[in-house]
This record gives C-alpha cells, structure tokens and sequence, in this order.
C-alpha cells in the first residue's frame, strides 16, 4: 500500500468536507466494533513498498493507545495535526513516509486489543484509516497496556522496502500512559494473529526483534496526575532506555514524531519549519 501523495490542502478539504471542527469525538468516531479490515487474526503481512511515485517509501508505525484515558490523542490527530505530523517530515526533505495506524488495548480485558491499518501516504487514506479505529475506551486495574502488541506487528506482520532495499530502520511509535505487559503470552499470539504455532515472548525480547528493522519509540504522556507517577512510568526505562520520550502536552504528539523521524533518518535534513508562525519548538523529556 501506500499509494497516493500528502497534501496540506487535500486534508484541510477532508476536514471541512467531513465537519470535524464541529464534531464530538464519537461522531467521528462512529466504529462499535472492530473494523473486518483491521482484524489482525487476518492480516498476514502489512507492506510498505517504493513505487515510482514513492520510490524511497519509509515506514512509520503510530500505536494509540485506544483504552479509556487516552481517546483525545486520536482525536486531536484527527482535528489537527496530522498535516503536522506527515507534512513536517516531507518539508524537511523526506519525501515518501507511509503511516501505519494501530490501535492498542489490553488484551487481557478488551475485545479488540490490537487493529491493524495499512501504510498509506494519501490524506484521504490516511484520514481513511485513522478514522476507522475503534475507540473501545477499556483496559482494565492491572496498571499495563498491550503496547507490546505494536512491536509483533512491527517484527513478523510487515514488510518493508527501506529496510528491504536499503537498510534504512522504520520507526514504531506506541502512545500511552501506562507501563507495558512483561510478556505476550502464547495464546495470546494465537488468539490474535495466524501464527500456527505461536509461542510465549517476553517484552524485552519482543523489543529486540522489532529493533532489527525499526527505531523503536514509546512516548508517554503526563496528561494527569495517575499518569505522571512513577507506578505508571514503571519499567520503561529499563526496558527501552533513551526511546522512552516523556510529554506533558498531547497536542504536541505530532510534531515530536515527526522530529524524531527527521532527526534518526537524515540527520542532516533541513530543520522543519514550524507548522504555523510563532509556534514553539516541542518540549521532549527524555528520561524520568
């Protein structure tokens, strides 16, 4: 997948096309169930590959968390910044980024832990995709989320031409507010995936695999007081080091993606501009 080409201009029309200004969150949100689609007990491969429109295709996965406290980052993508997110990247000379949207649960209480999109670059499609995800708006008292889940799909569920063909890392980007299940168990694997004969993984290991051909981020949100406490932030340090962003602000989720592509890719792109004058470069905690 992957076909078509970003526009500011495309995006602001689907907007106002569609009303989103005017719109609750569950009025554009309108899935009650997981998508047919986006069920990952069929999806086998997702691809990211060069066309001659795109001909170097590089590979983004954004994990939202879908749970109950987190609804206003997909929303706020939604309304606003996904021409920040996907722009920012092509006006900093990156020309072709394809973006996966997933949607993360809990996949001890939630009936659809893990949606699937596709790597798009469109803004229709993008926008095609990103509204399709179900808000189920679970999770459950074991203080973790599913984030894990990202990097399964990350490791054996894709295929992608950057790395095939040119041995340049995608980047995963899970979302969230909570640490991450120490392990996926098997019947887990099975239960959500076609794998035939699946087997328990920890997180840690998990990680490492995904790591072979992706830059591997967690960007955890202190957007209430449960959420900057050091039992939610718990584990992630040890277990992704300096990948483990720490923001204050979801708005600015977006942007932070974008620089981070920007920075890790090409290091010597030139510096993005501002999404609108007088904007303020993002402020990134690294660490706890």
């Amino acid at each position: 997948m992957g076909n078509g080409v970003f526009s500011y201009s495309a995006y602001e029309s689907i907007k106002v096309s569609k009303g989103y200004s005017g719109k609750s969150r569950e009025q554009i949100f309108v899935a009650r169930s997981i998508d047919p689609q986006m069920d990952p007990k069929a999806v086998t491969v997702r691809e990211s590959r060069d066309s001659e429109e795109h001909p170097e295709s590089l590979s983004i996965i954004v994990a939202l968390d879908v749970t109950g406290s987190m609804g206003m980052v997909p929303e706020q993508i939604v309304k606003e910044s996904l021409p920040e997110l996907v722009g920012t990247i092509i006006d900093a000379g990156i020309p072709d980024p394809q973006i996966l949207f997933l949607g993360i649960g809990d996949f001890v209480y939630d009936n659809a832990p893990l949606q699937i999109g596709q790597f798009e670059s469109s803004a229709e499609l993008l926008d095609r995709w990103l509204t399709r995800v179900w808000l189920e708006g679970g999770g459950g008292g074991n203080n973790c989320e599913s984030y894990n889940l990202a990097w399964l799909v990350a490791a054996r569920h894709t295929a992608i031409d950057c790395w095939e063909k040119r041995k340049q890392k995608g980047f995963v980007f899970t979302i969230g507010d909570e640490p991450v299940n120490q392990d996926i168990p098997a019947e887990i694997i099975g239960k959500l995936t076609p794998e035939k004969q699946p087997v328990r993984i920890s997180s840690a290991d998990m990680l490492a695999e995904a790591r072979q051909r992706y830059n591997v981020y967690h960007l955890h949100l202190n957007h209430d007081a449960a959420s900057a406490t050091a039992v939610r932030q718990a584990g992630w340090r040890d277990l992704i080091g300096q990948d483990m962003i720490i923001l204050d602000d979801y708005k600015r989720i977006a942007r932070t993606i974008a620089r981070l592509v920007i920075d890790r890719h090409k290091p010597h792109a030139k510096p993005a501009k501002p999404a609108k004058p007088g904007d303020a470069e993002p402020t990134v905690v690294d660490m706890l």
